[in-house]
């Protein structure tokens, strides 16, 4: 072979990589694929990688020198940037992801063997918390193999989950500590907490997975504040006439589904290269200053929206990332879409209570009053005008969920007597959040342990 020919083979192989690395590109900027991020549509990222690819197919047009600069360039940076994104993946997906991944039936549940980051907001106190999800896909540590001398397993939602508590300080934990040290014996608490999770969901888990922990005691836990409100915006149950529950076929609309393959696919570079260009273009500032009263104005708008959605058939999810206070049922427990949650919230209790009964778990409610009703209708995270509601009661909520408990002839442990208390604010986080804290878990968890060692002497 002359010299000639492997000149022009050699260029021929740059022009050729650099149209094919080119067409490449601009195929994955136009293919809206979740590895590039954001929205639904063409944005900034897919603009800037097809300008990318234009230009590495116009390099293959220049002369050969410059064409063959502009690749070992390219191919340089390319393997650096992939290189980057692997040590990215390594050692700081817990900081730019969630624990989460979608499913088919739950909607959302945690992601096996990941782990997360969360830090908190100044007004919180700014610690970072680390958390990690078990290969089974419960908070915190594998599940003991053989089991503990007594299992006992909690479902609830972000506050059994707690992944803003450091995981020695969680509700779990601390019942698992208290029931060790009182009762002499070798106990696991697991925890089954996924935060945004609703009775309906939790009705889902336990179709599944009873079997497969098979606990000696079950926990349910319900949070008074917005629990009631998940069983609308999840689609998941509506109600025959006769008080039957059946499911219903939800649906995800594409941001929601959009938003899940961000969570699976996007890559860590682009999510740092975004937050660093929102903190550099002060799109991540404060926000404005939270608007307690007109929180519940907006939540009481979002139930009736969310009520005349449910009966009209519409199957389409709602914003299952916001669950506001359950302002109907607290001002209104007879209006229309306070009654009908009530119906779907008892079928959801006698429907778990069914499954407990058959698999001969013993059960124990647990209702968890939000911290607004214990500081009767005055706390950061809400605050109800009395004149505006008149027949608010911070009691409705608990209340009528111990009733629905109760007539089911269940054992239930409310804890709005538990926690009202003269310093009600020192058991909940700041800053318009209605989260317990590590206090307010901790006093919950004794009375919880108590009411276990009653029932299972």
């Amino acid at each position: 072979m002359t010299d000639n020919t492997l000149v022009r083979k050699s260029s021929l192989i740059v022009r050729v990589a650099c149209v094919i690395g080119g067409a490449g590109l601009s195929i994955w900027a136009f293919s809206d694929h979740p590895s590039i991020g954001g929205g639904i549509g063409f944005g900034l990222f897919q603009a800037a990688i097809l300008g990318l690819g234009l230009l590495t197919i116009a390099a293959a047009f220049l002369p050969i020198r410059w064409a063959s600069a502009y690749l070992s360039i390219f191919i340089v940076t390319f393997l650096s940037l992939c290189a980057i994104e692997l040590i990215l993946q390594a050692k700081f997906r817990p900081y730019y992801f969630t624990t989460y991944e979608y499913d088919e039936r739950l909607l959302f549940k945690l992601k096996q063997g990941s782990s997360g980051v969360l830090t908190h907001a100044p007004e919180f106190g700014g610690a970072t918390v680390h958390y990690r999800v078990n290969s089974d896909g419960y908070v915190g540590p594998e599940l003991r193999d053989p089991p503990a001398e007594t299992r006992v397993l909690v479902y609830g939602d972000s506050f059994i989950h707690a992944n803003y508590t450091p995981f020695e300080n969680r509700f779990t934990t601390v019942l698992q500590d208290h029931l060790t040290e009182t009762t002499g014996q070798d106990v696991e608490v697991i925890n089954a907490g996924i935060s945004g999770y609703g009775p309906d969901q939790i009705l889902r888990r336990m179709q599944t997975e009873l079997d497969k922990v098979n606990p000696d005691f079950l926990i349910v836990s319900i949070f008074s504040g917005n629990d009631f409100g998940d069983l609308l915006r999840n689609r998941m149950y509506d109600l025959e006439p006769d008080g039957t529950l059946i499911e219903r076929a939800f649906v995800l609309t594409p941001e929601q589904a959009r938003q899940g393959r961000l969570n699976e696919s996007e890559l860590v570079l682009i999510r740092v290269i975004r937050r660093a260009l929102g903190a550099f273009s002060g799109s991540e500032t404060a926000s404005e200053p939270f608007d307690a009263e007109g929180w519940i104005d907006w939540a009481m708008t979002r139930h009736l929206e969310e009520y005349e959605s449910f009966i009209a058939g519409d199957n389409t999810v709602g914003d299952f990332a916001v669950d506001p206070y359950s302002t109907d049922i607290a001002v209104s427990p007879e209006s229309d879409s306070a009654v009908l949650k009530i119906r779907l919230m008892d079928a959801l209790i006698g429907n778990i209570t069914e499954i407990a009964t058959e698999k001969e778990v013993p059960l124990l409610f647990l209702v968890v009053p939000h911290p607004m009703d214990l500081l009767n209708g005055n706390h950061s995270s809400g605050r109800i005008n009395s004149e505006k509601y008149p027949n608010y009661d911070p009691t409705n909520l608990t209340g009528i969920l111990e009733t629905l408990i109760l007539d089911r002839d269940q054992e239930i442990l409310n804890l709005y007597p538990v926690l009202q208390t003269d310093n009600v604010n020192d058991l909940f986080l700041k800053g318009g959040d209605d989260h317990w804290n590590a206090n307010g878990q901790a006093k919950a968890a004794g009375a919880t342990a108590e009411e276990i060692i009653r029932l299972m002497d």
